[in-house]
């Protein structure tokens, strides 16, 4: 079974739970003498680290067989990136419960702590996860002139109508850009746009899911 550390807590004398997401939902792992120095499974026992463990079928397992696929070193190296990762497992924490697709969501994840900008990646995985979560981003354009994007309806705002503007037109051309392109196609935004976007998806989730992400505070 391969899974994403995406939360570490001390565990009694020298262990450590490890809070894993997987394709088959959320388990915790418990890594026998992992606060240890000498212990070998004290670097693989690590937030952000992408693993593989004997699989035993329960929720809570002891961690055996394991190993690192990926320790996403470079993001960790680099502060601002790992707050951005930090977004996406915040995400996956606070909000990803047994009845949604995992195997998706799981993919997901991975694809966007993957992609080459962090920063753009977190943004776009926390708005492409809105539709499984199931407040879903209107941006079908129906022919009108758009002026920007209004939260409380979750869609476009057209020349004529009164519903507050949330997000201008401009921003809204990237907001459209980042919920429907693949990681690896995201293009570098100026630091304004991306403050708008920062912005909105704090609103957003605020608003429809009752959730403020504390790190894009």
């Amino acid at each position: 079974m391969e899974g994403l550390i995406y939360k570490v807590q001390p565990y009694l004398e020298s262990a450590r739970l490890l809070f894993v997401y997987t394709p088959n939902g959320k388990k915790t792992l418990l890594a026998q003498g992992s606060q240890k120095i000498n212990q070998s499974s004290r670097v693989l026992a690590q937030y952000l680290t992408h693993i593989e463990f004997k699989d035993q079928n329960k929720s809570f397992i002891t961690l055996a067989e394991s190993k690192i696929i990926n320790d996403f070193s470079k993001i960790k190296e680099d502060y601002a990136q790992t707050k951005s990762a930090a977004l996406i497992l915040e995400i996956i924490d606070q909000l990803i419960v047994d009845n949604y697709n995992h195997q998706h969501i799981f993919q997901e994840m991975l694809l966007a702590l993957n992609g080459d900008n962090m920063v753009t990646s977190s943004y776009s995985f926390a708005l492409k996860i809105l539709k499984p979560l199931g407040y879903e981003l209107n941006l079908n354009a129906d022919g009108r002139k758009v002026l920007g994007f209004n939260i409380d309806k979750g869609g476009l705002v057209y020349k004529g109508e009164t519903d507050i503007i949330d997000l201008d037109l401009q921003a809204s051309i990237t907001l459209l850009k980042l919920y429907y392109k693949p990681y690896h196609e995201l293009e570098e935004h100026e630091s304004e746009i991306l403050t708008k976007i920062k912005e909105f998806i704090l609103k957003y989730y605020q608003f429809h899911l009752q959730t403020t992400l504390k790190n894009l505070q």
